[in-house]
């Protein structure tokens, strides 16, 4: 099982995404998950969000702007 990094406080910006991590009030402007790296996001991003070979993105919330997939995969829940 993958260990995953919590972060609760609000994220606004631009994210990349490196480690294993769930984000539980994100605000972004645009979000990158790299290689191999699972996700799981609550929140909101307002730009795109750019998905790299093999990643996971466990989105809890609204992509406002395009999902780039460049290999990986996007789960959608709301």
């Amino acid at each position: 099982m993958n260990t995953f990094k919590v972060i609760d406080t609000e994220v606004k910006g631009e994210v990349v995404i490196n480690l294993n991590t769930q984000y539980n009030n994100l605000k972004a402007d645009q979000v990158t998950v790299t290689e191999n790296v699972t996700a799981r996001i609550y929140g909101t991003i307002e730009g795109n969000v750019i998905l790299k070979k093999g990643s996971r993105l466990h989105l809890h919330g609204v992509i406002r702007g395009k999902a780039i997939n460049e290999g990986g995969e996007v789960y959608l829940y709301k």
